[in-house]
């Protein structure tokens, strides 16, 4: 694979952020210690997830987790509101 001659290696700090999985505070201390507009550091960003395929899956894989643990709690909410309602329509007694 070709190293794209647009961009270099991320520096430390955002290269780091990635690793953590904070895409998105990566891209704002990119834009902030290069003067870049959002554009330029997400793709400058993208090209250095892209060069390593490591990073992509581990971002992959943090990505999942959160969205299986933001599932998770919808379903802990859904269920104690449906058990309110059936507490509310059945099982409040006669008023």
């Amino acid at each position: 694979m070709k190293a794209d001659p647009r961009f270099k290696p991320l520096p430390p700090e955002p290269a780091t952020l990635l690793t953590e999985g904070k895409l998105i505070d990566a891209i704002k201390v990119l834009r902030r210690s290069h003067n870049l507009g959002l554009k330029q550091a997400k793709d400058w960003v993208d090209w250095h997830i892209a060069q390593d395929p490591i990073l992509q899956v581990q971002l992959e894989t943090q990505q999942r987790a959160g969205r299986r643990k933001l599932f998770l709690w919808f379903l802990l909410v859904d269920v104690i509101i449906t058990a309110g309602l059936i507490y509310y329509f059945f099982y409040r007694g006669a008023v």
